[in-house]
């Protein structure tokens, strides 16, 4: 094991045998995957092998810095800092809340349902914008703080939505690529026809490593949340990796019913991430069971199912489109849907 600097001896710690597959290639997939720690973990491969270029090495060490490495016990430091703002332009299916379905049938009687209670769907635009700051208290372990805010608004039906969401986390590394992290979450959503709020405190455990294929981070997550209709807690499992030309993901939750409320019982999803001419293509893939509520006295349960592709149609805009299913014991709730998302990178300062 080659180590270009006394200082990275950290990180030759951590690092496992060398990779039989590319390590530039897995690196540059690696930057495409969504994962902080793996993409990480994939520029220490590149640099253990002694052929990391000089901007690799910057690299790598700023990513230590900004997660808490090469900081001394002591006073607590500031160790990132971010703002960003993106303009959003997009297709919503139902901006203000409203029901999906304009009638249903129920013991022979056919119901309609308001007009001014059904869904308006149409282009919306608007802006999101949010800021981070983490501050390091330990080596390799700080607490983040997030917040993160959008409306958009219709031209056509002069409606808007917006939502806000904040996040406290520690982050902490334990030993290895082995990381412990708490988090608390609370979001809010207000649109036309009501306001809905969550909450959640969760704990995970992530262990990052090597195959002969490519890299993997593994995390099981323990979750207790709090809707306006109840609390609900859920377990989740996930599975990040880094391959020769793709990066994937896929995550596997349980949850425990809500008394009396239609909740999730079970959600698994899975994505892939490639480049096509140097540019981001992704597929995901997702079905969700959800059950334990009634509707005019009936049982309920759901199964709902999507599937979403998006595109790099240059750098800093991507386009998304989606289409999903909801398949109902009750045929009120019986709907399909699409969307189109135009993604603008954030502008970061």
């Amino acid at each position: 094991m080659r180590c270009p600097d006394i200082r990275w001896g950290l990180v030759c710690l951590m690092i496992a045998p060398a990779a039989q597959a590319d390590e530039q290639s897995l690196a540059r997939i690696a930057r495409i995957s969504g994962s902080e720690r793996l993409r990480l973990f994939a520029d220490g491969k590149l640099l253990e092998t002694g052929h990391a270029s000089r901007s690799a090495v910057a690299q790598m060490k700023k990513g230590l810095e900004t997660q808490g490495f090469y900081h001394d016990l002591g006073t607590p430091r500031v160790i990132a800092t971010e703002t960003w703002a993106a303009p959003i332009i997009s297709y919503d299916g139902n901006i203000n809340g409203g029901v999906l379905q304009d009638s249903f049938t129920f013991n022979g009687l056919v119901f309609e349902a308001d007009p001014a209670f059904r869904a308006k769907g149409g282009v919306v635009m608007g802006l999101s914008a949010g800021g981070v700051v983490r501050l390091a208290w330990d080596n390799g372990r700080y607490v983040e703080g997030l917040v993160r805010a959008e409306g958009v608004w219709s031209p056509r039906h002069k409606v808007g939505r917006s939502t806000a969401e904040l996040a406290l986390c520690s982050r902490n590394h334990v030993t290895g690529w082995s990381f412990l992290d708490l988090c608390y979450n609370a979001a809010i959503i207000d649109r036309e026809l009501g306001t809905s709020t969550a909450q959640d405190v969760s704990l995970s455990a992530t262990q990052l490593f090597q195959t002969s294929a490519g890299y993997h981070e593994l995390t099981a997550e323990l979750s207790g949340a709090h809707y306006d209709t109840g609390r609900q807690t859920s377990v989740t499992l996930s599975w990040s990796a880094v391959w020769d030309g793709v990066a994937t993901k896929l995550s596997l939750t349980h949850a425990a019913p809500i008394p009396g409320e239609t909740a999730l019982n079970s959600r698994i999803a899975a994505d892939v991430k490639w480049l096509w001419s140097g540019r981001t293509m992704g597929l995901g893939l997702w079905h969700q069971r959800s059950g334990g509520g009634a509707f005019l006295g009936a049982p309920r349960a759901d199964d709902a199912t999507g599937v979403k592709l998006s595109y790099q149609l240059r750098q800093g805009l991507t386009a998304q489109v989606g289409y999903m299913t909801n398949q109902s014991s009750v045929d009120f709730f019986d709907y399909a849907q699409a969307s189109v998302t135009f993604r603008f990178d954030n502008l970061r300062w």
